[in-house]
């Protein structure tokens, strides 16, 4: 019987598999495996426009992800650990054109995509055809990087403070600190030593009394009227408001049963020269009958603003409410 245990034993440990490395490269990278002649093809130009487009309400323009191309030749183990990865064969092997998509294949969190297709114009069809999905899986990899980052090494104190006091949880990473704690609004911030860079997240309700209170123009008119209150600007009768030169990019959606809206937009102080983008859902809370918005904006002059907004993106995302006891 004890040799039988071992003899078990040793089986399961040698079924397992190995430990894969963390995954290298900066956030938003995309490696992209690709020979030179298809690059140069309508197919290639469509994978510029896919992974290079512009993000959206941003201040200056940034692209949605940075592409590092590299020839088939070149995918040696030094690139195969990047945190995602795209690789197009074009070959008459193939009959159709499919894509696979699989995670943690040579490191973790990793994102790895296939294409397989016969040749460039159909690779051009069905990358046109695919953009949208290409897009959400890269961005929806990211943004779960983030959120495992920061479930890995939470701040728990805060989820305790806003649980306790606003019924609400989010997950929050070292660095943020609680700025203002009021009966229905908190400012929690990051706020770098001896940087002039801000990233913030604010969570405020408000009763729920009207089904138009999901429109864009409700949103954004609540959300003035209470930054107006709460976030004072650096100048007298300066205070956070609603770029609207812009106007926010408005989505809806719906997750575990519980309806999401979406605002993307820039944020400005009025009579003062402050500004950044900012991304908040909305939801309800019927079980309270309020109303929950949970806002992260970003401030950082001078700099790239597209992979801070994601890192508040990620806190933002965590937002779940508690239910009635």
């Amino acid at each position: 019987m004890i040799f039988a245990l071992i003899t078990l034993l040793a089986s399961c440990r040698g079924e397992r598999t190995p430990l894969l490395p963390n995954v290298t490269g900066s956030a938003g990278q995309v490696v992209l495996v690709v020979n030179a002649p298809v690059w140069e093809t309508e197919a290639g130009s469509q994978l510029r426009r896919t992974l290079g487009s512009e993000h959206p309400a941003l201040p200056q323009a940034e692209p949605l992800f940075d592409i590092v191309r590299i020839p088939h030749a070149s995918f040696t183990n030094l690139f195969k650990t990047h945190r995602n990865i795209m690789v197009i064969n074009v070959s008459n092997q193939y009959t159709e054109t499919r894509m696979s998509i699989r995670n943690n294949v040579w490191a973790k969190p990793q994102l790895v995509m296939e294409i397989n297709t016969p040749d460039s114009e159909r690779l051009h069809s069905f990358l046109e055809n695919q953009e949208e999905r290409i897009v959400e899986e890269l961005q929806s990899a990211e943004l779960a990087r983030v959120m495992e980052y920061n479930r890995q090494y939470e701040k728990r104190e805060i989820r305790t403070l806003l649980d306790e006091r606003f019924d609400v949880s989010l997950v929050f990473p070292p660095g943020y600190s609680v700025f203002i704690d009021s009966t229905d609004f908190a400012w929690i911030g990051f706020h770098p030593a001896a940087q002039e860079r801000m990233q913030g997240i604010f969570v405020y309700h408000y009763e729920y009394r009207d089904p138009d209170t999901f429109t864009p123009e409700f949103i954004i008119s609540k959300r003035n009227e209470i930054l107006r209150q709460f976030i004072p600007g650096p100048t007298e009768g300066s205070y956070m408001t609603t770029e609207m030169e812009i106007a926010p990019l408005f989505s809806e959606y719906m997750e575990n049963d519980r309806y999401f809206a979406k605002l993307r937009g820039l944020w400005k102080v009025e009579n003062d020269f402050m500004g950044g983008p900012f991304i908040s859902l909305t939801t309800l809370d019927e079980s309270r009958n309020r109303v929950i918005t949970v806002e992260g904006f970003v401030f950082a002059p001078g700099e790239k603003k597209r992979n801070l907004l994601r890192q508040v993106e990620g806190i933002v995302n965590t937002l779940q409410i508690p239910p009635l006891n």
